[in-house]
């Protein structure tokens, strides 16, 4: 059996002999050995067989035979155990052979044969695919290791290169398949491979012009290991580069006209594509994962190209390299339509020149960048929860030259922490040893995909959204522009919102939430990789690694979570949250809104609410809201403080007149409508207004400046409105003219400067009203059930009274009313406007109620105070309506009459006192010019002022209004003396002077 298995594997024949056998049969003759094959004389037929053979080609060709026959032999199982164990021996011999038939071709008494020219042989028969993948590892095997390069490196170069140029159309599956099997052997020629120029291409001699970048920095290379790497063209097929693949990119091949496809064909092309991109994720992990697995050198020279490719890319996080140029969806559909630049108006030629920026400056093109995240992705999911504690905080502050190339320009991002806390932590990770540690696979590969999420996809989720609201915007505007932005909605849309990448998204982003978390808590780590918290997730203090985290991990985690909100229709939940951890995403967001000491970023904590209050509209996260006992007792108190946070938040860029803060508030009020009437939030607000109360007046106090300008400026406008129509009809509603614009107005050219910020005047009065009502009925909630704490500080009441309350009341029935009114004959149109004048009348007149419920004395003695606002007739007015329109309960109507009621009939005697004396100048208060209650003086000035007016004052701005110098509360100088004479002059003329403190 054994003779007959190598005589048909080795092609050989001893009885008779085969010419080139002939010589060994006579040697075996007189050593008296019998002429039959056996495993001792292989080597010597292979001796044979190859001196007879002088090329090398052919050398390789035998031998490769003769391995098939031995895995023929081996599957066909029907030889006897003791032949199959030979197999593995001779397969061996075979290996050695073809070694020495490369390398020492003089032993077979042949002519020597150059290294370089043997190489050349091999990369021949690889491409022609003679030698089989097995055969040609073991064949590394058996040369010696320095010979190893000049052997293989001409081959895998040559094979490597015949993957240029892959798309989706040619995935060059033949050649990617065997770079494949040559990595998963996890042999030498895998170790080779990552050593070879074409792995990491060193920079070419082409250089960015310097006009695209800022002097002294040099292009990334990013686009270089796209286009001239091994992992570059086994990543890069893509649907969304659509200029760079030109004629055969997926727009033009599958999404041309698209006006008049339908939506199944749509959805049948998405489909496709997403399989299809599917299988390429597939084709890279099957390279990528046996070479993280090969040895420690071959995982850091594919950690260190993964983190070649963000860092070059990270000039992407720029706005000037995204197409809206930092300006948001507005400004992109806005120049699309309007540039002066007619390449501007043309999105392909947009998408051109973004092609060259990325060639220049060196950035990878957005489809290779979700590429690249996605398979970091992959990379991640399979890192246990349980893992959690052992993923390192600490890996920012790592500097040896491997760890800082995954690191980039992470390492030089605003951290949590300031500067003396970051030093502190590093200090404590010193002591603690963990730089000394080297870093884990998981760390390493977790910190990568957490700058994959910053610098390759955060910028192309924002440029999707660009797409998706000018696809609409231009729907019914032009065509062209329509299918042009569609098309790449659509081709974003097949990737972004498939299955396979949600899923493994959503694995980072729990993995991401429980990470800054933990952060914040170490010591509760293995509770929060549950998705659990104790008490609060509203902390004091936090722990050092909190501080060195980047602080653009949250924003990385609130954009990704905006896009997948703000890219579905209202009603429409992404496949996304079904796959995040519903409890952890709460808690993170519900951290972020109350730790202004630890997320000072007022915006993001403003956009935390906007994502909160989304979430509470899908059953399973307003369950958790509503019944677990962390977020019941924190998301009141962090609304709160997010609330005051984003006052100072710039103008918006389209609105010159609209304050970012009033949008940011929006969602804040409408998730306290939600949670407010909920036993449990409604026992969290009065508990915080109970504790904190000055937290909660400064945040009553901007609530109530918010309502007075929103209303007002709603209501102008409304009432401007009516003056346009009347004077000029429907017409006059439209933008000025170019001729009608102020000379400062004009461009050089003559267009408006403030085009983007005129709003038409219709939508600038909805806009203003809904927010308006929206927040006077926040404020109507608040008062309903936590009147007392109000009422506790003069300031708040007299602001609520005085600037707030009484001025709404009296545009609503007071004198100028008719002036909100519709010409005589048209219909009512005040739903057109959002304006509700019934709900506001009733929030407004039941919050007199719950305040003099509260404070009666101090709450009358303000509004008869209130010169501007308050007059007798304008409330008497209110009460007639209220019952006529049965607007509010009975009981509630009764007791406003009988407020009103007391209160004209305080006004009448305070006047009548005040008509018969005169009150001395001291008594006033400077700024109002009313009789003080509680005078003090302010130290920097020297100037004595009513407490309530300045603690008032003190809310909005913690200056000395005199001369502006800083100024608190606590500086304030009570002048006792003076009160009692205020006191005693009023007591002994009759004038009230309201409830004290």
């Amino acid at each position: 059996k054994e003779h007959a298995f190598l005589s048909r594997v080795l092609s050989a024949v001893l009885d008779p002999p085969t010419p080139d056998l002939a010589s060994l049969a006579s040697e075996l003759t007189a050593e008296g050995q019998e002429c039959r094959l056996c495993t001792e004389i292989v080597e010597r037929v292979l001796m044979a067989k190859l001196s007879k053979r002088p090329l090398l080609a052919d050398r390789l060709k035998y031998l490769k035979d003769c391995w098939r026959g031995c895995d023929d032999a081996r599957r066909d199982g029907r030889l006897p155990a003791p032949v199959l164990e030979q197999i593995p021996i001779v397969q061996q011999m075979l290996a050695n052979y073809g070694a020495l038939s490369a390398t020492c071709v003089e032993l077979f008494g042949l002519d020597s044969l150059p290294l370089d020219q043997a190489a050349v042989t091999l990369s021949g028969m690889a491409e022609k695919r003679e030698l089989p993948i097995p055969f040609l590892v073991l064949l590394a095997e058996s040369v010696e290791e320095e010979q190893i390069p000049q052997l293989f490196t001409h081959m895998l170069v040559s094979m490597c290169n015949r993957l240029r140029g892959r798309d989706l159309v040619d995935q060059k599956l033949e050649d990617l398949n065997w770079i494949s099997a040559i990595c998963a052997t996890k042999g030498p020629l895998a170790k080779l491979l990552v050593n070879l120029p074409v792995f990491h291409p060193a920079p070419g001699a082409a250089a960015a012009m310097p006009a695209m970048l800022p002097r002294g920095q040099q292009p990334g290379e990013a686009f270089r290991l796209q286009t001239e790497s091994l992992l570059g063209w086994v990543v890069a097929p893509t649907c969304i580069d659509s200029h760079l693949y030109g004629e055969k990119s997926a727009r033009q091949m599958h999404f041309q006209g698209l006006a008049r496809k339908t939506g199944p064909a749509v959805r049948s092309v998405q489909s496709l594509l997403r399989h299809t991109l599917g299988d390429v994720l597939g084709q890279a992990g099957g390279i990528i994962n046996p070479l993280l697995r090969t040895s420690g050198s071959t995982r850091e020279a594919v950690l260190g190209w993964m983190g070649a490719v963000i860092t070059g890319s990270e000039a992407r996080t720029k706005s000037a390299n995204t197409l809206d140029e930092g300006g948001g969806p507005s400004h992109f559909v806005d120049s699309l339509e309007n540039s002066p630049n007619p390449m501007h108006q043309n999105l392909d030629m947009r998408l051109g020149m973004q092609t060259m920026q990325a060639r220049m400056m060196g950035f990878a093109t957005p489809g290779f960048a979700v590429n690249t995240t996605w398979l970091l992705c992959q990379l991640v999911k399979p890192i246990k929860k349980e893992q959690l504690p052992s993923l390192d905080h600490f890996f920012i502050f790592q500097e040896a030259p491997v760890q800082a190339a995954l690191l980039g320009g992470f390492a030089k991002e605003a951290r949590f922490g300031d500067a003396e806390e970051v030093d502190k932590a590093k200090a404590f990770a010193e002591t603690k040893g963990s730089l000394a540690e080297a870093p884990k696979f998981p760390t390493q590969v977790f910190w990568l995909a957490l700058r994959a999420l910053h610098v390759l996809l955060v910028p192309v989720l924002k440029e999707e959204i660009c797409f998706a609201i000018a696809a609409g915007y231009f729907q019914q505007k032009d065509v062209a522009k329509m299918e042009a932005a569609l098309g790449e909605h659509l081709l974003h849309e097949t990737i972004l919102e498939s299955s396979e990448f949600v899923s493994d998204l959503a694995a980072v982003l729990n993995l991401s939430m429980a990470f800054c978390l933990a952060a914040a808590w170490p010591e509760k780590a293995a509770m929060i990789a549950q998705g659990k918290m104790e008490k609060t997730v509203l902390p004091t203090d936090v722990s050092p690694q909190w501080s060195v985290l980047p602080s653009c991990l949250l924003e990385d985690i609130i954009e990704v979570l905006e896009y997948y909100i703000n890219i579905r229709p209202p009603g429409q939940t992404s496949e996304l949250f079904l796959h995040l951890n519903a409890e952890l995403l709460l808690l993170v967001v519900t951290f972020m809104l109350g730790s202004g000491n630890h997320v000072r970023n007022p915006n993001l904590r403003g956009k935390a609410t906007t994502i909160l209050m989304s979430l509470a509209k899908q059953p399973a996260y307003l369950h958790l809201l509503e019944t677990s006992p962390v977020l019941t007792a924190d998301i009141i108190p962090g609304c709160i403080r997010v609330f005051t946070a984003v006052e100072k938040t710039k103008q918006s860029y389209y609105d010159i007149r609209m304050q970012l803060k009033y949008q940011l508030r929006i969602p804040i009020m409408e998730l306290f409508d939600r949670v407010l009437p909920l036993e449990g939030h409604k026992a969290s607000l009065k508990a915080f207004a109970r504790d904190r109360p000055e937290e909660f007046l400064k945040f009553l106090n901007q609530m109530m400046n918010d309502a007075t300008m929103q209303l007002e400026e709603g209501l102008d406008t409304l009432q401007e409105i009516r003056r346009l129509v009347r004077e000029g009809g429907d017409a006059a509603l439209s933008r000025p003219s170019a001729e009608q614009l102020a000379q400062d107005e004009q461009t050089g050219d003559g267009s408006d400067i403030y085009r983007r910020s005129r709003a038409d005047p219709k939508e600038h009065c909805k806009t203003y009203m809904k927010m308006g009502n929206r927040t006077i009925r926040t404020l109507w909630s608040i008062s309903r059930e936590a009147p007392t704490v109000i009422a506790s500080k003069s300031n708040v009441l007299q602001q609520m009274m005085q600037n707030c309350l009484n001025p709404c009341l009296d545009r609503l029935v007071g004198p100028r009313c008719l002036e909100l009114k519709m010409q005589k004959g048209q219909a009512n149109d005040f739903d057109e406007y959002n304006f509700k004048p019934k709900e506001l009348l009733q929030w407004i007149c039941e919050m007199y109620v719950y305040m003099a419920q509260a404070e009666k004395e101090k709450v009358l003695k303000m509004i008869t105070e209130d010169g501007r606002s308050y007059r007798p007739k304008t409330f008497s007015k209110a009460v007639t309506i209220l019952g006529r329109e049965q607007l509010i309960s009975s009981q509630l109507l009764n007791d406003f009459k009988q407020f009103v009621q007391d209160l004209n009939d305080l006004a009448a005697s305070q006047e009548a006192a005040l008509a018969s004396v005169t009150v001395p100048d001291e008594y006033l208060d400077p700024i109002m010019s009313e009789i003080m209650v509680d005078p003090v003086r302010l130290p920097t000035s020297n100037t004595i002022v009513d407490r309530k007016v300045i603690e008032r004052h003190i809310m909005s701005n913690d200056d000395d209004p005199f001369n502006r110098m800083p100024l608190s509360v606590k500086d304030l100088e009570p002048q006792t003396e003076l009160r009692a004479e205020i006191h005693a002059f009023c007591t002994k003329h009759g004038i009230s002077l309201g409830g004290e403190e």
